[in-house]
């Protein structure tokens, strides 16, 4: 009767140990699928926003603002190699918008 007590809880134990060293099923599946929930999330909620930013009062000029500042932030993010204003001005020594865009890396040089 000890010998089975003991084998069981040894069995126990080692189940323990193992289930420490590797993920459950369920937490595997969630975070394969995390990116594609994020991402179909992010979209939603873009829509969502854009139809707010569509109607009157606080709550779309709120909209406004926020989808402003995400088109800021994605252009942040996928912006390249910052420049100096000497590399970007236009001729006659014009700057304008488009100058600064090219200086922050948001614009090609295309003039």
């Amino acid at each position: 009767m000890r010998a089975v007590a003991s084998t069981i809880v040894l069995l126990t134990l080692c189940g323990f140990a193992y289930a420490e060293e590797s993920k459950s099923l369920a937490t595997q599946a969630g975070e394969a699928t995390a990116p594609i929930a994020e991402a179909i999330g992010s979209g939603f909620n873009r829509i969502v926003t854009e139809f707010m930013a569509g109607t009157d009062g606080m709550a779309g000029d709120a909209a406004r603002k926020s989808l402003k500042m995400q088109d800021k932030r994605e252009r942040e993010a996928n912006r390249g190699v910052r420049k100096t204003m000497k590399e970007c001005i236009k001729p006659e020594n014009v700057i304008d918008d488009d100058v600064k865009e090219c200086m922050e890396g948001l614009r090609v040089k295309e003039w």
